[in-house]
């Protein structure tokens, strides 16, 4: 991976001189994860501990007749069978409601009793003293099922007569929504030209390296019951298993261990976690689940599967005036806590204007139930979808108009702010035409453009894709009050601690699972507090010893813990300024902290150690003087801004497609990002670099695919397939620096971004390679060998787009 970095602004207006913010520090946490001292879920055992398996429907739809536990019997080992009869009447279950008019609710058990909803649903608990034999055991159970007609299509799934998904549903539609801003009707009567499209993003989901997983066990001295899981949310997890299960939080500890990888995956409450509570509770001992693979590909959450039809109404310069969208998301069969099922439809309605300045703007968008895995996060949630919608259609303008691709961006770009969109997000700042002229420079743009024309005049298909987003990020009360969810998310914790030896623990809500996010919050800390950094330890995942917290997703991490540790720790600094003044007998503003002292300004020879003034705080109050009192711990909660602050990126690919095979190589990958002022380089390239290649996963390769009676026939990962290091090209990453003015530092966050762009740059570099006259066939993501070659032989021709006509929606 390259980088560049001669477009970074000064760091003069921190306050404080940086050693490390800024600095591309080495991981701290990587040692553990690189020599195998780190603890994840499945490294944990306890004595006496069960082992859970789950037997799952093999029924898309059907109702539960017999489950004939007899055969456990048999068994040369010990073995118990839980039913979700067994678990109460009614069922515990999960109930994720969003609070808008006409969303229809949903309840999702922890153990199905009466109906199945989707194969892989769980259907019994078994459990038995080692994994392998609880598996062996689960062989035994013999569940009878009654099929019932499933709803597999999102679009059928409305007709009038469709079976339904929920028997006292009125239809199978969670929620429809409709929004309008602007004279739509004056853009239209105005427009030179129509340009419209249809775009799919196929179901797929995230892979993180370690599985889902969880164990549960009862203090018989404190009562307290403990729940280990390789969560992204463990304060959100605790809350949720306490009203499920009806336990006093209090007695609830939920502990993260070194999770690998979450990918928003883990970012929900799922129905194991308060099982294997349960279990244990009703048990008496220790009860353990690991999902597999299969498991992983059937029951975790999916993701995408979004229909989009737009219609941009353009001038003859390429200009929008004005944009009608219908966004369907296939949400699956039950709503998910806590972003409930709207929220995919919900955000790629709110975001699909995109980077763009478009005032004219009618959207609706349908959240539809169908007798599939239940759709969740992502990284990047609705927003590559709405970007490849909209990004093919800037293609797609550009084509009809005769306006190069990259000019008809710049002509539609904001490049005022703050600026507040149709749909009423206020972008604060950004580098949206910047990012453009930064790529149209890097890549010498005519000169690639007019070598690659030659090249296809020669035979050779290949081309090039642009793909701009702004993404909303650290998201504030403002915007989930609008959403409707069961939690206004919207602050971070941390407590920072400096003990008598000038020694720093911070801890804090947030949960790391990859982000390098103790190697950032240290950063801050050393720099606010003075300290070196190997004197800052990071602690989360532990709600017994973390402030509550709202865990990490949605690229907030950096932004609001940051922020709570740069608030907490101003407060220990003011206190160490406090004693030095005291005993240099100079004002606090006259001093600067610093290397481990705290010395006056222009005369280093007046200074005090930082650990003597910590030791002082703690051991000598008599010391001290009198407006400052002794200890030094402190905790903050911090919230930047409630509408969220907005970072951006342009990315642009290079691509190859075989004319025989339809296979599409990635032959140059450019990532022009602005994040804000970044608290580590080598953590943002990181975090670029690996969304770029899921990104390309999302553009090429990864799909699960239902067949016509709802089985799911991608359940291996020789079906479902993962990039390689085979198909990720040498990604070149450079930064811009637009601070924020909502946030601490100025900073934006930036963890999804990566992953937002590639299937639309890669899509318009396969539209650029296979000709204008396939160009709009280009418009069903992943493009798999197979759908190339179609779009290729002509046999993938353009789709009309019945729902804005209104035939279906």
């Amino acid at each position: 991976m390259t980088a560049r970095e001669d477009h970074l602004l000064p760091q003069g207006d921190l306050p404080f001189i940086p050693r490390y913010v800024g600095a591309r520090v080495a991981r701290t946490e990587d040692r553990r994860l690189v020599d195998g001292s780190a603890r994840f879920l499945d490294d944990l055992q306890l004595p006496g501990m069960l082992h859970l398996t789950l037997v799952r429907s093999t029924e898309a739809h059907a109702t539960i007749d017999a489950v004939d536990t007899a055969g456990l019997a048999a068994l040369p080992f010990e073995a118990w069978a839980v039913t979700g009869a067994e678990l109460g009447d009614p069922v515990p279950a999960i109930v994720a409601d969003c609070d808008k008019p006409g969303f229809q609710s949903s309840r999702m058990p922890l153990l199905a009793s009466a109906e199945v909803r989707f194969v892989g649903e769980p259907v019994v608990a078994v459990l038995a003293p080692t994994p392998h034999e609880a598996e062996d055991a689960a062989e035994e159970v013999v569940v009878s099922y009654h099929p019932l007609p499933a709803v597999l299509d999102p679009v059928a799934a409305q007709a009038a007569g469709a079976p339904r998904v929920h028997d006292p549903w009125d239809s199978n539609v969670f929620i429809r929504r409709h929004q309008a801003v602007g004279d739509l009707a004056d853009a239209e009567r105005r427009a030179d030209h129509v340009v419209r499209g249809r775009f799919r993003t196929r179901r797929h989901t995230g892979m993180p390296m370690e599985n889902r997983g969880c164990m549960a066990a009862v203090d018989p001295r404190t009562g307290v019951l403990t729940l280990w899981s390789s969560t992204q949310i463990p304060h959100l997890v605790r809350s949720l298993v306490a009203e499920v299960l009806e336990w006093p939080e209090h007695l609830l500890r939920v502990v993260a261990p070194d999770v690998g990888g979450g990918f928003g995956i883990k970012g929900h409450v799922f129905v194991e976690e308060i099982l294997v509570c349960t279990l244990a509770q009703r048990l008496g001992r220790p009860v353990k689940w690991v999902e597999d693979r299969r498991e992983h590909l059937l029951a975790s959450v999916h993701a995408r599967d979004h229909l989009h039809e737009v219609e941009a109404f353009v001038t003859g310069e390429g200009r929008i005036l004005g944009l009608r969208a219908q966004v369907l998301v296939d949400c699956g069969a039950y709503s998910v806590w806590p972003w409930t099922a709207p929220m995919e439809a919900g955000m790629a309605a709110s975001v699909l204007p995109g980077p763009y300045d478009i005032q004219a703007y009618e959207v609706t968008d349908v959240s539809v139930a169908t007798n599939k895995c239940p759709l969740g996060t992502y990284r990047g949630v609705a927003r590559p979808s709405a970007n490849f919608s909209i990004e093919r259609l800037m293609d797609e303008i550009a084509r009809v108009t005769g306006v190069d691709p990259l000019e008809v961006r710049l002509r539609n770009v904001v490049r005022e702010f703050p600026y507040t969109s149709a749909t009423g997000l206020v972008y604060d700042s950004g580098s949206y035409a910047e990012s453009l002229e930064t790529v149209r420079e890097v890549l010498d743009y005519p000169r690639l453009r007019q070598e690659l024309a030659a090249m296809r005049a020669g035979g050779w298909l290949v081309g090039m894709g642009l793909s701009c987003f702004m993404e909303q990020t650290a998201h504030g009360k403002v915007e989930f009050a609008k959403r409707g969810l069961p939690v206004v998310f919207g602050y971070e914790s941390a407590q920072v601690t400096m003990d008598p030896h000038g020694k720093v623990v911070v801890t804090t809500g947030i949960q790391s699972h990859g982000q390098g996010l103790e190697t950032t919050l240290a950063q801050i800390a050393a720099d606010e507090l003075g300290v070196d950094l190997d004197d800052v330890i990071v602690y989360h995942g532990d709600t017994a010893m973390a402030p509550y917290g709202l865990g990490t997703w949605g690229s907030r991490a950096a932004v609001n813990a940051g922020g709570a540790v740069s608030h907490a720790a101003t407060v220990l600094r003011d206190q160490l300024l406090a004693v030095a003044a005291h005993h240099l007998e100079i004002a606090p503003q006259d001093l600067e902290i610093g290397a481990g002292t705290v010395r006056a300004r222009g005369v280093p020879s007046k200074q005090l150690a930082v650990a003597e003034i910590a030791r002082q705080l703690h051991h000598r109050p008599d010391l001290l003087p009198e407006d400052v009192g002794p200890g030094m711990q402190t905790t903050k909660f911090y919230a930047a801004d409630g509408r969220g602050t907005f970072s951006n990126s342009c990315h642009a690919a290079v691509v190859e497609v075989d004319p025989d095979t339809g296979q599409v190589q990635v032959l140059r990958y450019l990532v022009v990002e602005d994040c804000g002022r970044m608290i580590n380089p080598l953590i943002v390239e990181g975090q670029v670099h690996g969304g770029v290649a899921q990104g390309i996963g999302s553009a090429l390769l990864e799909e699960l695919v239902y067949d016509d009676a709802g089985q799911l026939v991608t359940t291996t990962l020789a079906d479902y397939r993962m990039p390689s290091t085979m198909e990720i090209p040498d990604v070149e990453v450079l930064h811009l620096e637009t601070l924020s003015p909502r946030t601490t530092y100025g900073i934006k966050g930036m963890g999804e971004g990566g992953a937002i762009a590639p299937m639309a740059a890669i899509a318009n570099a396969v539209a650029d390679a296979v000709g204008p006259d396939r160009a709009a066939a280009v418009n069903d993501v992943p493009l798999t060998p197979d759908r190339v070659w179609r779009i290729l032989s002509g046999l993938q021709p353009e789709l009309p787009c019945p729902l804005l006509a209104g035939s279906t929606v």
